[in-house]
């Protein structure tokens, strides 16, 4: 067992340095240069030069990697170029919001779940038992993103009660200003006003 247990985290550590490569690269290759969301539209060569240097975009890419690793163990995410707040700040921000998504999402899955079982037990062989088993194979198999997309679009033609924005093609179908879950990305989960 404790074999096993070994074995396993020795395993995970090169997965997660390569997660951590593929995740860095992917900044890395990305198109744009990331200064110019800092820099004024007017700025000096001089001035990007001490940009390059504060954000450490002058050292090789190598350094750049073992010093971004470094720090990420410490837990220090840097600063963000766009924002220019402290990334963990926003990251914090993101994983509240989807805590709370995923605590309602189980919630209503257990609610949903237990209920669907005991009607389909009290009703075994039944048509009833059989929609139920239906339902509930139809909600697992189905992307939870889509699914959530489609129960916005509803919420918004039906029940009017998704506030938010009018961003997007899917905003544009649904109605006059489809909630923010429907912006640019499509799928992006936050607060309804």
């Amino acid at each position: 067992m404790i074999n096993t247990l070994l074995y396993r985290i020795l395993l995970a550590i090169p997965t997660m340095l390569g997660v951590a490569v593929i995740c860095f690269m992917l900044v890395q290759i990305a198109p744009g240069d990331p200064l110019v969301s800092v820099m004024p539209p007017d700025a000096s060569e001089a001035l990007r030069q001490t940009l390059m240097q504060a954000y450490g975009f002058d050292k090789p890419l190598p350094l750049q990697f073992i010093h971004w690793l470094w720090r990420a163990l410490h837990g220090d995410l840097g600063m963000s170029v766009a924002t220019g707040r402290p990334v963990i700040d926003e990251v914090m921000t993101a994983v509240a919001y989807s805590l709370r998504l995923a605590l309602l999402a189980t919630a209503i899955g257990f609610v949903l779940g237990s209920l669907f079982g005991f009607v389909a037990g009290y009703f075994r062989n039944s048509v009833i038992d059989r929609l139920a088993s239906v339902l509930s194979v139809f909600g697992v198999s189905v992307p939870h993103y889509w699914l959530g997309m489609l129960l916005v679009i509803l919420c918004k033609r039906q029940v009017r009660a998704a506030a938010g924005h009018r961003r997007g093609p899917i905003a544009r179908w649904a109605g006059n200003g489809t909630g923010r879950t429907c912006s640019s990305c499509c799928c992006r989960p936050s607060p309804c006003r």
